[in-house]
């Protein structure tokens, strides 16, 4: 599901962005990814009925159900087979929580970016006329830096504008954090790492100091055990 979720994105991003394509191979991607949606439709469906509980799964899985009933939230489903992927790739080491939120936030980059660009080219007094724009659109929008350069001015366009806002202030409030917790632990290291040191050295250092006492001792023993004559 997760490869079936990537060429769907890929495939939606091709054609949404190359307005160039033939009629018959437009067509051809536009069939793939029919295909592509009834198989998402399908697991949803498998799914709901081995649930113990259909609605609470309905209710706890919003995504999957968007990303089948609505046709502009399709290209999310990336992110539901990316995270429950993601679980796996975790226990296997490969991918980590931090990793995980910064693919997804360049995935919801990536979908806003290309809706946008749907719904902005071609409409009169549009800022957005090119797929760069409407990227650097939504990078400056899911950071909440917000440029103000270009803005969106349909009703769809300002409603993905709005949705990135809320997700980026999410995203990049995990993000934050877990860069935080980063530094904790590459600082924590770091005074591991000192420490380990310190207690090395005092160890070589008491190491030096026993051999030195020995030494001594031994150095008495030959003088208490020697001859009287000879210790004078």
């Amino acid at each position: 599901m997760l490869v079936l979720a990537l060429l769907f994105l890929a495939i939606w991003s091709e054609t949404s962005i190359d307005r160039d394509l033939s009629a018959s191979l437009g067509d051809f991607l536009f069939d793939v990814n029919a295909f592509i949606w009834v198989l998402f439709a399908i697991d949803l469906a498998i799914r709901v009925v081995l649930a113990k509980s259909s609605w609470r799964f309905l209710v706890h899985h919003p995504l999957d159900v968007l990303a089948v009933t609505v046709p502009m939230l399709r290209p999310l489903k990336v992110l539901t087979v990316f995270s429950s992927g993601g679980g796996i790739l975790t226990r296997r080491g490969a991918l980590r929580t931090g990793q995980a939120v910064l693919a997804s936030a360049a995935v919801v980059v990536w979908v806003a970016a290309v809706t946008v660009h749907n719904f902005e080219i071609g409409f009169p007094g549009a800022s957005i006329t090119s797929f760069g724009g409407a990227l650097w659109w939504a990078m400056t929008t899911i950071t909440t830096v917000g440029y103000g350069d270009l803005v969106p001015v349909t009703t769809g366009g300002r409603i993905v504008g709005a949705g990135l806002m809320v997700v980026g202030t999410a995203i990049f409030g995990l993000v934050t954090a877990w860069v935080a917790a980063w530094f904790v632990r590459l600082t924590a290291a770091q005074d591991s790492a000192e420490e380990d040191a310190t207690l090395a050295k005092n160890a070589a250092e008491i190491r030096r100091l026993s051999r030195q006492v020995e030494n001594l001792e031994e150095k008495i023993d030959q003088l208490l055990d020697a001859p009287e004559g000879e210790a004078r």
